[in-house]
């Protein structure tokens, strides 16, 4: 994909609206019917939405390799062993508030054969400690120490596609956490 290439180098945008916060720790999951497919993706609308809050916000790597096995880890490894995915796409945002907190924000788009094969894979993946698709801090950057607890979280079924977002402070102050759990539930938001 040309977009996954010109935007891995960094894209970034700033934004001038204000803000919300929410409650700490908190997993939301929703179904809709929108049919944003991982093979079409683009993370451009993503990127605007969080800097339209006023949020510096840096888009790190992106990743449209459809291979679901060899980027995943846990009970989800197995489960896309036996059911495999039919396209995968993956976002790493960084975002930094006027408070100095810095948090990483993984996004994956996980398409399935069909919607059954899909509200399994997201009841799987929406339960904590079973595993998910591979953050790509993992694989590349400044970033590989940092673990995705699965403390802020949110996810959505989109026809045969499940879209998952996580949020982890850099560090952990109160302002960092806050801000996670504010973008988990922006990401995922339509425009």
């Amino acid at each position: 994909m040309a977009l996954a290439l010109g935007l891995a180098s960094g894209t970034s945008a700033t934004g001038t609206s204000g803000s919300s916060s929410g409650t700490s720790g908190t997993y939301r999951t929703q179904d809709t019917a929108k049919n944003h497919k991982a093979r079409d993706r683009n993370p451009a609308q993503l990127l605007s939405r969080l800097a339209r809050q006023g949020l510096r916000v840096e888009q790190r790597f992106t990743s449209d390799d459809g291979d679901c096995v060899s980027h995943s880890y846990g009970l989800v490894r197995e489960f896309v062993e036996n059911q495999p995915c039919s396209a995968l796409f993956r976002a790493l945002f960084e975002v930094r508030d006027s408070r100095r907190a810095v948090v990483l924000v993984a996004v994956a788009w996980v398409d399935m054969p069909d919607a059954r094969q899909a509200r399994e894979f997201k009841d799987l993946v929406d339960g904590h400690g079973t595993g998910n698709i591979t953050e790509l801090s993992r694989e590349s950057g400044p970033y590989r120490d940092v673990r995705f607890t699965g403390e802020h979280y949110a996810s959505v079924l989109e026809d045969s596609t499940v879209i998952n977002a996580q949020a982890q402070p850099v560090r952990a102050t109160r302002a960092a956490s806050d801000l996670a759990e504010r973008l988990v539930s922006t990401a995922l938001t339509p425009d």
